[in-house]
């Protein structure tokens, strides 16, 4: 059996739930070491006897799994799709009154190993700036995967398959 190694990132694409799959797009450049997949513990309930010390019903609930990384290249169009609002007449990114719901499909490929689908998940992003020399203006991303209908919640293909 080949082993495989999942490492690296070529690139994060998104498009809207519903779109067809040829509209995946790049949001922008990822900052470095900001793009994770992390699954939360799971919550157990495990239920007991008076007449024993071990569980006689234990039941499960999978953890959520949440993607996170950051945009180091944002342009306005990023920025509304994002965060919201509206693209001025000039080009400029009119910030809204009010969060969004913001719902994606995100393929994430990376360098080697497997490409992460994810049918849908709820987006949030938060603008963080550090106007220094060593800082660098970023748009915080967080995706929360969300139950499909009829589709696995997170789809693994080996990266050969995809070509």
């Amino acid at each position: 059996m080949a082993s495989i190694a999942t490492f690296g990132l070529s690139k994060i694409e998104v498009k809207k739930v519903s779109a067809v799959d040829t509209e995946y797009k790049t949001l922008g450049m990822t900052y470095q070491d900001s793009c994770s997949l992390t699954q939360n513990d799971p919550e157990v309930v495990e239920h007991y006897a008076e007449e024993s010390e071990s569980p006689v019903v234990s039941v499960a609930r999978a953890g959520k799994i949440v993607l996170s990384f950051s945009v180091m290249d944002a342009d306005v169009d990023t920025l509304v799709s994002l965060l919201g609002g509206s693209k001025s007449e000039t080009g400029a990114w009119n910030a809204p009154d009010s969060a969004p719901v913001v719902e994606m499909s995100i393929r994430v490929t990376p360098k080697s190993g497997m490409v992460i689908e994810i049918p849908r998940a709820s987006v949030v992003a938060k603008i963080s700036g550090n106007f220094s020399r060593s800082g660098l203006f970023l748009v915080a991303v967080t995706a929360t995967v969300l139950k499909t209908d009829g589709k696995a919640k997170v789809i693994a293909t080996p990266l050969a398959a995809q070509n």
